[in-house]
This record gives structure tokens, sequence and C-alpha cells, in this order.
């Protein structure tokens, strides 16, 4: 052990020069100054209002995976909602057989993790009075969207995401109609949605600036700007052979497309540039354009979507004609989905943002995502929902006290699988659990 410890003393001093900075600054470029400025003029203060007393229904799920020797995943997820001293619960354990990589299997058991949190605040909904109410859901509304309905590499699950967005578009449907305000709040230290909201303004001021930019070349310069989010690669070959014509006089626009690949989050932009709490402009998000173009096809001939993207969960399906028929329903109904509003809130300076997310028709907006494409400033009102975040700020270490507590009860640890959970399995089915050697918590005869 004192040997590494000398290697890494001996490291970190030899790279201080470099590791300092990224620990205490992040990223920097020529753009600080300009996102500096707009990062402030984006920012409000905090406005605490007075709010009737509403009914809190807060949401967490968790997962375990345990991959087997034989090739088997087994996967574990339950959610719970509290609403008072009331719990509901849901729970599912099975195993499926898949080639993917492990980030792609991750993925898959977060959706089975989230849907059980709709499902679980639709049985909450169903069971009590919890109209006008507010639910909280841990993580974002938004970013639940992105992943459009298709086939998924768990054998005999291909189809899930259909469950997925049914369920999703359930629970969105029933807040709704019952007048429920659901919110998605997360500390979410990933997300750039308002870094490139601010990047589009400065990227509209550099067009600006530059002479004699032609009508044609301006318009290749907004497609390669709006390409560098989606293909960076693609966005800076069109954009070198613009160099080649203009030179130095697209030196802001190179280092804005440099900018907006950079792991740069709106947490740390807000960090770094924010020193009272406030929140930024609310952003409404829809789809994507490459998504855009699929949700027309949704709309327009949804079965052709699904023989597109389902086929090999239209292999798997025993009922070939009930397939259809469902999937085609579920796919009609994607478009239909609301458009969603974001911002990040500060509640303590010396705190990290909190990510909001809430429907469009919170503030009586009734847009889809069909009706438009990327995000856009809205003009609306966040006090009630800042006011709401504060009742149930706890401080530093304790962001939400309502989810807070869903997510103590909720959580799976790794005890609880290996010595509960695990024993239980291997009773009820009669067989010593054996492990891939990649999972270090192997039970051997």
């Amino acid at each position: 052990m004192p040997q590494f410890l000398d290697s890494f003393i001996d490291q970190v001093r030899a790279k201080r020069e470099t590791i300092r900075p990224k620990l205490m600054v992040g990223r920097v470029s020529e753009l600080d100054a300009d996102l500096g400025e707009l990062v402030k003029k984006n920012w409000s203060p905090v406005v605490e209002v007075s709010i009737p007393d509403r009914e809190v229904l807060a949401v967490d799920g968790s997962r375990a995976i345990r991959p087997f020797a034989s090739g088997a995943i087994l996967y574990i997820a339950r959610s719970l909602a509290i609403h008072r001293k009331k719990r509901f619960r849901e729970l599912e354990v099975d195993s499926f057989l898949c080639k993917a990589k492990s980030s792609d299997i991750q993925a898959f058991v977060n959706t089975r993790m989230e849907s059980l949190e709709y499902k679980v605040a639709i049985q909450a909904i169903e069971k009590s009075n919890l109209s006008k109410s507010v639910i909280l859901i841990d993580g974002s509304l938004y970013g639940r969207l992105t992943h459009l309905p298709r086939d998924l590499p768990a054998e005999g699950m291909k189809d899930f995401m259909l469950d997925y967005f049914e369920s999703y578009f359930r629970l969105l449907e029933l807040c709704r109609e019952r007048s429920i305000l659901i919110l998605g709040v997360s500390k979410d230290s990933r997300s750039s949605f308002f870094r490139d909201f601010l990047l589009k303004q400065i990227f509209d001021g550099a067009i600006k600036e530059i002479n004699n930019l032609s009508v044609l070349h301006k318009r290749d310069l907004y497609k390669v700007f709006k390409d560098v989010f989606v293909t960076p690669s693609t966005a800076f070959n069109s954009f070198n052979n613009l160099l080649r014509i203009y030179g130095d006089k697209l030196h802001g626009i190179e280092q804005i497309l440099y900018e907006a690949v950079a792991a740069r989050s709106d947490h740390q932009i807000i960090c770094s540039y924010i020193e009272k709490s406030g929140h930024t402009i609310p952003i409404e998000h829809s789809l994507s354009r490459n998504n855009a173009s699929l949700l027309k096809q949704m709309e327009n001939n949804p079965q052709v979507y699904l023989k597109r993207y389902f086929k090999n969960a239209f292999l798997e399906a025993k009922e070939k004609d009930s397939f259809i028929e469902r999937g085609e329903k579920v796919i009609r109904n994607i478009p239909k989905f609301p458009s969603m509003i974001s911002f990040h809130v500060l509640l303590d300076p010396r705190d990290t943002p909190i990510r909001v997310d809430t429907p469009s028709w919170t503030f009586n907006r009734d847009n889809k995502i069909s009706d438009f494409v990327g995000e856009r400033s809205v003009l609306v009102v966040v006090n009630d929902i800042i006011s709401l975040l504060i009742k149930g700020y706890g401080g530093l270490k304790n962001y939400n006290i309502w989810l807070k507590r869903v997510d103590e009860e909720v959580r799976l640890s790794n005890n609880t699988v290996d010595q509960i959970y695990s024993s239980a399995l291997e009773k009820t089915l009669d067989f010593t659990i054996i492990h891939t050697r990649g999972y270090r918590r192997v039970k051997y005869p």
C-alpha cells in the first residue's frame, strides 16, 4: 500500500498544473465571458409566494442487476409511492438472455424500473383522492421521452417499450384530467439544454458580425450548428469546407462549435457564474429534428413504423394481429405527448442546481411534442413551483424531503439483494447461484 501511495503522490505532483484547474474550475474557453454574461441575463431571483397546501405523492424506483454464469441476466426492479402514511408498491423480478453490451442492459433495466414508477403513480391516483395534488418523480420527465420506442435487446421482452410508453401516456393523461401537478425533480449534472440555448444566442450574434457572408453560406453555417449537437463529425467536415473560404472570419463560430461538443453541463455553467439563488429561464422541449421525422411517420402510418422498428418483437409475438393492433394504438399516441418545460433552480448558493420538468399544460399551454422541433424559451411564471420546492428543501444534504424519504425506503442495497433476495431465489428455485466472474459477490455451493 505505501508503494502505491508514493506513486499516487508522485503522479499528482507531476500533473498538478493540469489536474488542479480541471477539478477546481472545469472547462475554460474563449466563450467564458459571453457565457457568463448570458447566464446572468437569463437568471431570475427566487421569488417565494404564498401557495395553498397541496398533498404530495413522492415516487422513486430502484433496481439491481445480476449476471449469471449461464449467460442469463437477473434483474430486480421496484418502485414506491408515498402519500401521507400510505405506501403504494410495485416489484418486478425476471430474467432474460441478451447479447448486448452492459450499458444497453443497464438502460433496459432502467426502463423497467421507470415503467414501475409510472404504474405505482397510476395505482396511487386510482386508489386515492389526489385531485389538485402534486406528484414528484425523481428524474427528468423530458429525458424519458427522447428515446422513441423500438426493439430492445432482451429476448422475450423486445416489445417492452410499447408497455413503457403506454403507461407513461396514461399517467400524464390522468394527471391532466385530475388537475394534478406532476414534476420531474432531480440533481441532474449532465443536461445541457440551458447551455445550448445560450450558445444559440452567441451563435446568432457571431453570424451577424461576419462580413460578406453569402445567404447560401449563412444557411450552411446554421445547419452546421444544428448538426454539431447530433453528428459532430459531419458538422465539422462541413464547417472545414467553409473555413477554407472564410478563414479567420469564422474563428468565433469555430469556438462555439468546440464548446457545443465539450463536456460542460448546465450544472457547471450555473456553478461557475452564479453566486445567488435563483432560476434559469424556462425552456420548452419537443424532440430533435431526427426524432421529429419519426413522429411524422407515427402520425401518418403507425403500422409502417411498427414493422420497421419492432421487427424482432413482431417475430416474438404469439398473436401477430393483436400485437399490431395494440402497437398501432401506442405508436399513434406518442405524437400526442405534451411538450415539456424545464428549468434549473438554485435554492442555496452553496448547493448545486435542481432540475425541474413539467408538462406544458401545467401552464395552460396545450402543446404537443409534434407541434414544433427542438427547444424554445417561454414566458411562464414558475414561482408557485419554486415555492413548493422551497417547502420541501432540507438543506445541502437533502434537496427534497419527500423524495429523500421515498429513496431511503425503495433503495436496493447490495446486502438486500445478495442476502435477502438471492437467498429467497435459491430456496424457491432450489439451486445454487453462481454469478459470472465479473460479479464480485460470488456465492459458491
